[in-house]
């Protein structure tokens, strides 16, 4: 723990301290560090910062000031609600990639909103997230849902994609992305709908059932079946449409039995890599698993309690 708390430390020295108290009863490092070990752990709620601290005492006295007692929820909620957002997230980041290097070689980028039932505005952003750490690594919110895809090439600056595999969605199938990412040697794998004129079609009527790769899944009471198909006869396209880097393009057809009811769903994709059906389906559905892992912590509590305006503060979690 001692050599966590000194990279705390180092990388959240910068961070400005927006409480104007000259004596306050917490040490500011105190509180950001607390905080962060405590979101590290899973915990998902301010007053779940208190009760860690209280359970940990011990422990954390050896490395922390506490001289006025175990900081409440309301003073963690109070520090958060002033913080400088852009500050944090650049302190944060800095911290993650030296706590812990991403050893997966797929990074899942996908957009969420927070939505609320008062009269304040949903929250957008889109994330960079490692399916296998279980982290996000960055993060850039939106004023309006639209925005998503000015948004992204904001957000693949803030990583390194050398020899990573970049997934998106259909909102990323845009050259100057796809560009973005292989001239800085990485790679895209991004799904097709028909925002793309006719390189959809095209991707669609070509396939044909070669090389591919069938994944069954039964859990949560539902049988979930995954047919993929890649081809690496991406010439004529290339000369159709001039897609940087494209080397592959794939299909996945989804079958879920659940309930005896059954359902169908096909995806087209393209991608800068020589993919097997195998890997274009694994890396499919480590995309399709963002959707549930990707709101965990601050996200939940934030949409639960629909504070929008204190997400806004935090959402960098």
């Amino acid at each position: 723990m001692y050599i966590c708390l000194k990279i705390i430390e180092s990388h959240f020295s910068s961070l400005e301290n927006p409480r104007s108290s000259r004596n306050p009863r917490h040490p500011f490092m105190t509180l950001i560090a607390t905080s962060l070990l405590a979101v590290l752990c899973g915990i998902d709620s301010f007053s779940g910062m208190q009760d860690f601290v209280e359970m940990h005492r011990e422990a954390l006295k050896k490395y922390f000031d506490f001289p006025s007692g175990v900081p409440s929820h309301d003073t963690y909620q109070r520090l958060w609600d002033n913080l400088f957002p852009n500050q944090f997230r650049d302190c944060f980041c800095d911290f993650v990639e030296s706590l812990q290097k991403i050893t997966s070689d797929i990074m899942n980028i996908d957009g969420k909103t927070i939505r609320n039932s008062s009269s304040n505005k949903p929250l957008h952003s889109v994330s960079a997230w490692c399916h296998k750490n279980k982290m996000g690594f960055a993060q850039e919110k939106v004023n309006e849902k639209s925005n998503e895809i000015k948004a992204i090439p904001k957000l693949l600056k803030l990583l390194d994609l050398e020899n990573k595999i970049i997934t998106i969605d259909a909102m990323g199938a845009q050259r100057n992305m796809c560009q973005q990412i292989v001239e800085r040697k990485g790679d895209y794998v991004i799904s097709l709908k028909g925002n793309q004129g006719t390189l959809f079609e095209d991707v669609k009527l070509f396939l044909s059932e070669l090389n591919n790769h069938e994944n069954n899944d039964k859990r949560h009471g539902r049988i979930a079946q995954r047919v993929a198909v890649v081809s690496h006869h991406t010439k004529w396209l290339n000369d159709i449409h001039q897609w940087p880097g494209l080397k592959s393009i794939g299909r996945i057809t989804s079958t879920v039995l659940r309930k005896g009811k059954e359902s169908k769903d096909t995806r087209y994709y393209i991608s800068s890599k020589l993919l097997s059906a195998f890997e274009l389906n694994e890396i499919a559905r480590q995309h399709w698993g963002i959707e549930n892992q990707l709101q965990l912590g601050f996200g939940c509590y934030f949409r639960k309690l629909d504070q929008v305006y204190h997400a806004q503060k935090f959402y960098v979690f």
